[in-house]
């Protein structure tokens, strides 16, 4: 028995971290991601500033062009920047990429000093400049990657990569609100530092981008050849294209639909967040400290939901999880939109990023399990893309809309009620969440084969600890893992596809026991040894299926329950419906009394799926190779009864048994029986591939 190492764990993060050229990149990307998240904070804020004396419509639309800038140029150009990025020396370009965008970060305050008429306007032009400059550096970032650390740790530095992209921002906020603090008291101390303008989080960030240049100059980078013209085609990888090319990609089942249309609709109320956020703080007297916290609660909140949620509710349904992640999110931006208490804004919005990073983690990691393998990138990609998309959109409309509703003042006795245009578009946002939420759960939970009693009584169990089913299936063994056993006729090709579905699933990041019956256990070998060998011809029937089920009843006992019990999947070559069709049809037993026998032997466990290899006995007898055992030598009459015993056992119980025909290519077998095996997987979100890539699930490209 052997158990998967988790996918990323932290162990395997310090080794590509030992890796000291890696560990370089490391760095500079840190501050790279580091000044990008300080640059959004610190523009927007100025752009707040900078209009500060104008109407408040055009209050928000400065600050909601800050975002619609700095996302725009890679949904319009990506495909030609990456064309170009691909001719250029890679380590420059990301030296010159850093060098740029920390000067033009430092030309912003330095122009609002001396050219105060033209601050805006330069700051929006700078900001569009700086995003154009990472168009290039960005590729060439990605493409270093390969060359810097060895091919079997490339998935864990991407993942690492991607994990400081994103766990960089609630630094950058929680600096950039410490920064606002020493702004004013530098204001106070030195009054020519007393102009707003005079941002140092945009000092600061500059030095962040030139420092990071240094650190990728000693790079080792090799030298690599540019692409020639129609090589190394780049157009799938623009957005637009993307999301046309993906669309008929989404809609294959209901699951996946609904997985979609939730994560498409929080990213819709979480660009309506962003679009109003600064000037709704500014509202509630918090100024850029206030924005920082603000900031700094979400991304928190979002960390300790994907972090703690799937552990807290193991038992819990991820079908319903997800939807009632994207409820509680929306609830809460209805309250956040609704006080006026800055304390309490923070406390909602921490709460808003833990159901966005519940949904988010089982989100992708659902539709990781869901989408076939040929697919599976190009569905990334359209989701990607169509977030960008309805990111920059909401982010655009949701200040139009907040400056046309307008800010009133409702008197409630000797109180007044201040309702803001800005907490009106937070209050619609966190409502629109919700119905997302309920449609996308009724398409994801109809027909679900793990729906359970209800979902107000399963979060309870889920939150108690026990068993939703209480005691509706007596009899059965009730265990948190998967049961999946592989059955068929000699030669079938059993024992390939068992070791393809447990590589499979453990790419995924579960515990998977692979095992054989019979000769799993000590006791095991020595029976199988007695059952299959051709001396021991004299082996009466009966005496043989009391031999197969002391092997049965010393393996369920010492390997597979304690499997299942820890959540484990178990994949089993041959299991109780092997001794039906060969004891009972084959050597013309009674299959009642047989089935007796077995289930006291197995204690009434029963597989989750039955997967039927089906191949004729001759097809089958002929792809042995090498000697035969006591069971393979058996006549071909014997095998034919053994096949029609397995075929009838499948016809009598078709919700459990796939039959397929083990004369397809083994791949077309493989696909099926994972199409299959996904439904039935205990937890799409396992925890210890969460100790790494809990942020930020990685997204490959196929």
């Amino acid at each position: 028995m052997s158990r998967s190492a988790p996918l990323g764990a932290p162990a395997e993060a310090r080794h590509v971290l030992a890796i000291s050229p890696f560990r370089r990149l490391w760095i500079s990307l840190s501050l790279s991601s580091l000044g990008d998240w300080l640059s959004l904070l610190a523009l927007m804020s100025l752009a707040a500033i900078f209009t500060t004396d104008s109407s408040q419509l055009v209050q928000y639309l400065a600050v909601s062009g800050v975002v619609v800038i700095k996302l725009a140029p890679s949904i319009l150009f990506s495909p030609l920047a990456g064309v170009v990025a691909d001719r250029l020396d890679r380590r420059w370009t990301m030296v010159v990429g850093d060098v740029l965008r920390g000067l033009l970060y430092v030309s912003i305050p330095l122009v609002g000093l001396f050219v105060p008429g033209f601050a805006l306007e330069w700051l929006l032009v700078a900001n569009l400049l700086a995003e154009i400059v990472a168009l290039f550096w960005t590729p060439a970032k990605d493409a270093t990657v390969p060359n810097l650390v060895p091919r079997k740790f490339l998935e864990q530095a991407n993942q690492l990569s991607l994990l400081t992209t994103y766990g960089t921002a609630p630094v950058a906020a929680l600096l950039f609100a410490a920064l606002a603090s020493v702004s004013n008291l530098l204001g106070a101390l030195l009054p020519s530092m007393a102009s707003p303008e005079a941002d140092i989080a945009l000092y600061l960030n500059g030095v962040t981008f030139f420092v990071a240049a240094i650190v990728v100059v000693g790079l080792p980078i090799p030298k690599h050849k540019a692409a020639r013209d129609g090589e190394g085609d780049t157009s799938d990888s623009g957005i637009l294209r993307a999301v046309w090319k993906g669309w008929r990609y989404v809609g294959g089942t209901p699951l996946v639909r609904g997985l979609v249309l939730g994560m498409l609709g929080a990213f819709a109320a979480g660009g309506a967040v962003i679009g109003v956020g600064r000037i709704h703080v500014e509202a509630l007297g918090a100024g850029n400290a206030g924005f920082g916290m603000v900031f700094a609660a979400v991304f928190s909140g979002m960390a300790l939901g994907m972090l703690a949620g799937p552990r807290v509710l193991k038992g819990f349904s991820r079908r319903r999880l997800f939807g009632l992640s994207i409820v509680i999110a929306g609830v809460a931006l209805v309250f956040a939109g609704a006080v006026a208490d800055m304390v309490l804004t923070a406390v909602l919005t921490a709460v808003l990023g833990m159901g966005a990073g519940f949904a988010w983690v089982i989100g992708l990691t659902m539709l990781g399990h869901e989408v076939e393998d040929e697919y599976r990138g190009r569905t990334f990609a359209f989701l990607h893309g169509a977030a960008r998309i309805v990111l920059v959109g909401s982010t655009a409309l949701a200040p139009l809309a907040a400056g046309l509703i307008g800010d009133y003042a409702f008197p409630i006795g000797p109180l007044t009620y201040d309702l803001r245009g800005s907490g009106v578009v937070l209050m619609v946002s966190g409502l629109f969440a919700v119905v997302v939420a309920l449609v996308c759960y009724r398409q994801m939970n109809r027909n679900a084969p793990d729906a359970g009693p209800g979902l107000v009584p399963e979060l309870v169990a889920a939150l108690r600890g026990v068993d939703p089913a209480g005691d509706e299936e007596e009899g059965q063994a009730r265990h948190g893992g998967a049961f999946i056993v592989v059955e068929g006729g000699e030669g079938a090709g059993k024992s390939t596809q068992v070791r393809e579905l447990t590589v499979w699933l453990r790419d995924q990041g579960f515990e998977v026991v692979g095992t054989r019956q019979p000769g799993a256990t000590k006791l095991g070998m020595r029976l199988r040894g007695l059952l299959l060998d051709k001396e021991n011809s004299h082996i009466t029937h009966r005496a043989e299926v009391l031999l197969y089920a002391a092997d049965k009843a010393d393996h369920v006992e010492r390997e597979i329950l304690p499997a299942l019990e820890r959540g484990a999947i178990v994949i089993s070559d041959r299991y109780v419906d092997s001794m039906l069709a060969y004891q009972g049809a084959g050597r013309d037993l009674s299959a009642e009394e047989i089935r007796d026998i077995s289930d006291w032997a197995t204690q009434g466990l029963v597989p989750d799926l039955t997967v039927l290899l089906d191949v004729a006995p001759e097809d089958g007898l002929a792809r042995l190779g090498g000697p035969t055992d006591r069971i393979e030598s058996e006549s071909a009459e014997f095998h034919e009864r053994v096949r029609r015993g397995f075929l009838t056992l499948a016809k009598a119980d078709p919700d459990r048994y796939l039959v397929l025909d083990a004369k397809e290519p083994q791949e077309r077998i493989g696909r099926e029986i994972r199409r299959r095996v996904r439904a039935l997987l205990p937890d799409p979100v396992p925890s210890g591939s969460e100790a790494v890539t809990g942020m930020i699930p990685v997204i490959k490209d196929e």
